[in-house]
């Protein structure tokens, strides 16, 4: 369990002969918020193409909690229980405070296996193992004496023992919970009031550990020529914390962060506790083991909490659900927000889908697409249109991966994964699908003089249709392209040929390359 627990420290003022004693400081828990928005948004440096780290999601998500309350007269300290466990404390704000916050402090001591092991340091426990000739459970008294940090060690009576290292069943019972362990994340802030009064808060704050992604599903129509676009917003949450019925929305687009966190939250709340590796001579630890247990393997990782008095060992984790609707586009800024119309429940260690947009009949025309450098040739298929409502679109795309089936035989089949980066309206949108085996590319060198290049581009479509081509003519920042056989454009800074290949057929072009020498002249 990874978590943040926020606390106070109260630093008392400095007491002289003539103030009164300061009145005891009320605390007030508000354990849940009545409504929370989640507002995430996705890490800039993944690449589009890149799945989200379901283990440790790199984004980041904008959290905002209203609650209400009552403050009493005077100082109070107000715990807001179930905060995100990876929330970011400099960027909590509460407000509502009728006279503000005074301060804010962090501590990271959230109940965890291993937070409650190293409370119990030097502490009496209860250790529950199975005797070794009869197989009855037997409850001894122990001490702890080590940390979580390695191996167990334990004194019983005067002798010092281990745990997890015999090969038996063994647990350690504890008899409550140490004061300062939350069971939930917890931001506990200072204020005052003068008088005692129903107040409704507002706490916004950043947390990571959260990511989102565009998911697109292309299914292509009989005529070739068109498709249905549907396309999913995939959530995804590391935290601990669940925010129920959440008021949810995305942001598309990259956002500035000057300094990215290395890591959102505390060590991890996991327990690994090790065997001796070598014996402890001197502790009433007994003989020395055998060569073959001197270095046995970590025992397995301590994951069940036993503390007596709770009703509860453990909480079921809610599992991600799909929901079927359509997000809603808004404008913020540069960026896009995509907002869901309906509640929705991000859930603690899970991920899911919601639906964000619907485009059938979407115009996507294919074409073969070409690199050409010197005499090599990259030839690949791609699916193109514009982001216009004239063709089924005029809608923001964010960026994301894609997924694009055929019908076969009335059966859809994947012929293709894809990705794009994000698109406004009116800009040109393309899927590309990988080489083809039916359409390719050869460029051959006719004649070279110095710094002069002839060559040759014969294109070859094995289809029995027609196809669509074009293809780029890369060069050097020094290169001039001179005397082509067929009409060039211009694309991304490079020449561009744009042919129509026939059924089983060929074409060709011809050009040629002039390097300028240092001083910036085309000689020979």
């Amino acid at each position: 369990m990874r978590a943040l627990v926020l606390l106070l420290v109260i630093v008392p003022g400095i007491a002289t002969a003539q103030t009164m004693p300061s009145p005891p400081t009320m605390i007030v828990t508000s354990a849940a918020p009545g409504d929370v928005s989640v507002t995430l948004y996705r890490d800039p440096q993944r690449a589009a193409d890149a799945a989200i780290d379901r283990e440790a999601p790199t984004g980041f998500a904008l959290i905002s909690e209203t609650r209400s309350l009552t403050l009493p007269a005077g100082v109070a300290v107000v715990r807001f229980e179930g905060v995100a466990g990876n929330i970011l404390p400099e960027s909590a704000l509460v407000a509502g405070l009728p006279d503000g916050v005074d301060e804010k402090n962090l501590d990271a001591s959230l109940l965890s296996p291993r937070s409650l092991y190293d409370r119990a340091l030097g502490r009496r426990v209860v250790i529950r193992r199975s005797d070794r000739a009869t197989g009855k459970m037997t409850m001894q008294q122990a001490t702890i004496r080590s940390s979580a940090d390695g191996a167990a060690v334990l004194q019983i009576a005067g002798d010092y023992t281990d745990l997890k290292c015999s090969g038996i069943p063994e647990t350690i019972v504890y008899d409550g919970i140490p004061e300062g362990l939350s069971a939930k994340p917890t931001l506990s802030v200072r204020t005052e009031s003068k008088v005692a009064r129903k107040v409704t808060l507002t706490l916004s704050y950043l947390a990571g550990g959260f990511d989102w992604q565009a998911d697109y599903i292309v299914t292509m129509r009989p005529n070739g020529r068109s498709a249905d676009l549907f396309a999913w917003i995939t959530l995804a949450s590391n935290d601990v914390t669940s925010f129920v019925g959440a008021r949810a929305q995305v942001v598309a687009g990259q956002v500035n962060r000057e300094e990215q966190q290395a890591q959102f939250g505390p060590a991890p709340g996991d327990l690994a506790l090790r065997c001796w590796p070598l014996p402890l001579y001197g502790l009433g630890a007994g003989p020395p083991p055998s060569p073959e247990m001197a270095s046995p393997p970590p025992a397995p990782v301590a994951t069940d909490i036993i503390v007596t008095g709770l009703r509860r060992r453990a909480a079921a984790q809610e599992t991600a659900v799909p929901v079927a609707m359509l997000a809603s586009v808004e404008q913020l800024g540069d960026l896009k927000v995509y907002r869901f119309p309906t509640p929705v429940t991000v859930a603690a260690k899970a991920q899911k889908q919601v639906a964000m947009l619907s485009k059938p009949a979407v115009t996507l025309l294919p074409i073969y697409r070409a690199e050409l450098l010197g005499d090599s040739a990259d030839t690949w298929l791609a699916l193109r249109t514009k982001n216009t409502e004239q063709n089924g679109l005029g809608v923001a795309l964010p960026s994301g991966k894609a997924a694009v089936f055929n019908q076969v035989d009335g059966q859809s089949l994947l012929v293709g994964e894809s990705s794009i980066a994000d698109k406004a309206v009116g800009e040109e949108v393309e899927f590309a699908m990988g080489e083809s085996p039916a359409v390719a590319t050869t460029v051959t060198a006719l004649r070279e003089k110095k710094r002069r290049i002839r060559y040759q581009a014969v294109v070859t479509n094995a289809n029995p249709w027609p196809i669509s081509y074009e293809a780029e003519i890369l060069m050097t920042d020094r290169a001039t392209l001179r005397s082509p056989t067929a009409r060039l454009g211009k694309k991304n800074g490079h020449p561009l040929w744009v042919a129509t290949v026939p059924a089983n057929g060929t074409v060709k072009i011809a050009y040629e390359i002039v390097e300028a020498n240092d001083s910036g002249e085309e000689t020979d």
